[in-house]
C-alpha cells in the first residue's frame, strides 16, 4: 500500500512480479530485491519509493550473464521537507555492505 515499508532480511529474496507498485516509503535490503524481465521485451514495470537501502544484501535488476530485457522505471519520490539519511540524503538508493546489480541489453 501507499506508503509502507518494506524490510527484507538476510536469507529472504523478493522477486517484484507487480507491474506497478505503490509508492513505498522505505525498503531495506538484507536479503535480496529481485527484478526479472518479462518475455515481452516492450512490458514496462514501474517501481517508485522514497529511498531504498541495500545494506549487506543484494538488489539486481539484471546481471551480466543475464541482463534485464524489459523496460523498468525505477523512480525515487522526494521533497525538499523529506528527511535525510545520515550520509546518503533523500531520494537515494543507498548501498553499504551489498550488492546493486543493474544490467540491461547492449545499446
Amino acid at each position: 500500500m501507499d506508503g509502507e515499508s518494506i524490510h527484507i532480511p538476510t536469507g529472504l529474496n523478493l522477486l517484484v512480479d507487480l507491474d506497478t507498485t505503490p509508492l513505498l516509503n522505505l525498503i531495506i535490503v538484507e536479503g535480496s530485491l529481485l527484478f526479472i524481465p518479462d518475455t515481452d521485451p516492450n512490458h514496462v514495470r514501474n517501481f517508485d519509493a522514497h529511498y531504498i537501502f541495500v545494506t549487506g544484501g543484494t538488489m539486481e535488476v539484471g546481471t551480466e550473464d543475464f541482463p534485464y530485457t524489459s523496460k523498468i522505471f525505477i523512480t525515487m519520490h522526494s521533497s525538499i521537507d523529506d528527511p535525510y539519511l545520515p550520509i546518503y540524503g533523500n531520494k537515494v538508493i543507498g548501498v553499504r555492505y551489498g550488492t546493486l546489480d543493474m544490467h540491461g541489453i547492449e545499446r
